[in-house]
């Protein structure tokens, strides 16, 4: 049976005056004026009333697909009522199922969704679905508004408005909210919408204005994994926070398979407490839950190096401080670089910067700066590098400094020397010494002992394992050594307790006038002479000078409760000797020239000379002025 709008055929109909029905039909509407079939399937039986203009059409199998040919759609809805004179089809599904939608357009790689009501008019030919729960497409869950997706002749999905986009599909790593969103087929979609982005009370969204959901990877496009991608530009006036305190403007890179976005542009930490807030370069992958961002040298939007640690002013001579910040003078030493990552520590309100094992997993070594955003106060924890102008003398120095950024008037900050420097070190130094001479005084220190104190290793574990950790090599027998400090006693290994001397608890701030390291009290812990333990609190002023010209010495005055002191004084190739003790002079004068000048492997001298007692009370005349 034929005419202008349909066409049914069966192996038998029943007519009425103006209707036809049959138990067994195919049908097939026709696209007016188009050539073409709008909906075809088959095996269904339907009734036909053409004084009322109605028909209606079920379904004789379970599974029987309806086709959309115009659409280049087919659908499992098998159930439909055509108004003739509207030229509308309804479709039914069973109100405890879904009906199945899948593209025919080999362009779309079979896109398939599923909707509980569909509507089909015949004068525009699209087909509108409802109740559609979400669309699948590349690797993300797309949410149509109020459940509404249409479809066009040829295939084509009307633009989403105001969608909401999930992905990928096992994480759900990312939701974007408000999303125009154009479906193209199963495995691709372009999109743009806003992704929330709060952090704490403040709202804040961005707006991916580049959304792709696509193939991704190499290989046959049909194999391909899919991804979504998704770009955002902020705006330095967007006031845009990436944590509680670190402002951010530049361009936001989203990946499905990750959790963590990209940040890459420039960020700012906000602290009232620092004298300078510079907008300084990032690019890395974050968790906004647990932001941490990687950092070497980072710069200014002008290109302008900004440090992070302490530094040593080669103009003013002075430790000053750094926090994302130009340097005094680009030569200035760095007594503490802190170079790895930075994260806010919102509950103590404070910056953290330094390695990343350390900032990130507590690990007990490595070198961590905090920045107190409240009070201006910095705290380093590491190695320090000291007396990088010494030759033939190397210090091996850990533990912490302290010092602050002073509230200064921006008029006055050029003219305002920086807050003072407090350090609290261990430190091996490593020089030469004849071992007798060593060994003589190592002696008269046992002898001593009765009158000493031992080194309190209980009173401050922490720092005793931290310290020596950062400046021994890691062994089996170190770790075993540190773990025994729990039972207030420590026994370094000789292997790799090189150093001539290990002091531990040298209390120091950095002296502007004397451009030096200087002692702070008058007590420091002797650890070990050439290795061997000696664990005893002594008498101990030093001093570690490092002037502006790089020539850099060493200082050191021992006294024991018997009034037996030791001098040491150490520049440029001489080491300076003294003491009281007289079998320890006499053994120095003794000695030949041989052991006491000596040719370094870089062709120059090392000279031991032994100075008169003037030369050590100086010194210690001069280290006591300082520590008032």
């Amino acid at each position: 049976l034929d005419w202008p709008q349909a066409a049914i055929s069966s192996p038998q109909f029943s007519f009425g005056a103006f209707s036809v029905q049959a138990d067994t039909l195919s049908l097939q509407i026709k696209a007016l004026n188009k050539g073409a079939i709008a909906i075809e399937t088959d095996s269904i039986r339907g009734n036909i009333d053409f004084d009322k203009q109605k028909a209606t059409f079920r379904t004789n199998q379970e599974f029987l697909k309806t086709g959309l040919p115009f659409n280049k759609y087919e659908t499992s809805m098998n159930e439909f009522d055509w108004d003739m004179s509207k030229e509308t089809v309804t479709f039914k599904s069973d109100i405890t199922n879904y009906g199945t939608f899948t593209s025919s357009n080999p362009e779309q790689d079979t896109l398939s969704f599923q909707g509980r009501t569909a509507f089909y008019d015949l004068k525009t030919y699209l087909l509108q679905i409802g109740e559609v729960p979400f669309i699948k497409s590349a690797d993300a869950f797309i949410y149509p508004d109020s459940g509404r997706v249409e479809i066009q002749p040829e295939g084509a999905m009307t633009k989403l408005e105001n969608a909401t986009i999930v992905c990928d599909t096992i994480s759900k790593n990312h939701k974007i909210n408000r999303a125009s969103v154009q479906i193209l087929g199963r495995k691709e979609y372009r999109a743009s919408g806003f992704y929330e982005f709060n952090i704490g009370s403040k709202k804040q969204e961005i707006a991916f204005t580049d959304i792709r959901g696509t193939r991704v990877g190499k290989g046959a496009a049909s194999q391909k994994a899919t991804a979504t991608l998704a770009e955002g530009q902020i705006t330095q006036t967007d006031s845009f926070l990436i944590d509680t305190k670190t402002s951010f403007f530049g361009l936001i890179s989203l990946g499905s398979e990750s959790v963590n976005l990209k940040f890459d542009g420039f960020a700012r930490l906000e602290s009232e407490k620092l004298p300078e807030r510079n907008w300084f370069s990032i690019n890395t992958q974050s968790d906004k839950s647990n932001l941490a961002i990687p950092y070497a040298t980072p710069k200014t939007e002008e290109g302008i190096p900004l440090e992070t640690g302490l530094f040593l002013s080669k103009e003013i001579a002075a430790v000053y401080p750094r926090v994302m910040m130009p340097l005094y003078f680009r030569k200035d030493r760095p007594v503490f670089p802190a170079k790895g990552v930075f994260r806010y520590d919102k509950a103590k309100d404070q910056f953290v910067f330094g390695d990343s094992s350390k900032v990130l997993l507590q690990k007990p070594t490595g070198k961590q700066l905090v920045f107190h955003s409240k009070t201006g106060r910095l705290e380093a924890e590491g190695k320090f590098n000291l007396g990088s102008g010494l030759k033939y003398y190397r210090i091996d120095a850990a533990g912490t400094a302290s010092t602050q950024f002073l509230d200064v008037p921006d008029s006055l900050q050029a003219q305002t020397p920086p807050a003072p420097t407090d350090f609290n070190l261990i430190a091996g130094l490593t020089f030469t010494v004849p071992e007798k001479l060593l060994r003589l005084m190592q002696n008269e220190i046992a002898s001593a002992s009765f009158a000493t104190s031992p080194i309190a290793y209980l009173a401050n574990i922490d720092y005793y394992k931290k310290g020596f950790a950062e400046i021994m090599p890691p062994s089996k027998e170190l770790q075993e050594a540190l773990d025994g400090l729990s039972t207030g006693v420590l026994g370094l290994p000789k292997k790799d307790n090189t150093f001539t001397l290990l002091f531990s608890g040298l209390n120091m701030r950095w002296d502007m006038d004397y451009q030096s390291l200087v002692s702070r009290t008058p007590e420091a812990g002797l650890v070990s002479i050439l290795g061997d333990p000696v664990n005893q609190k002594v008498t101990c002023y030093a001093e570690f000078k490092m002037p502006s010209n790089d020539d850099d010495r060493v200082y050191f005055y021992l006294k024991l409760p018997n009034e037996i002191y030791y001098y040491y004084g150490y520049r440029n190739g001489i080491l300076e000797i003294n003491s009281n003790d007289n079998r320890f002079m006499d053994e120095a004068s003794k000695m030949k020239s041989s052991e006491l000048i000596t040719k370094t492997p870089d062709g120059e001298t090392y000279e031991i000379q032994i100075v008169e007692a003037s030369r050590a009370q100086m010194f210690l005349r001069r280290a006591q002025a300082a520590g008032k």
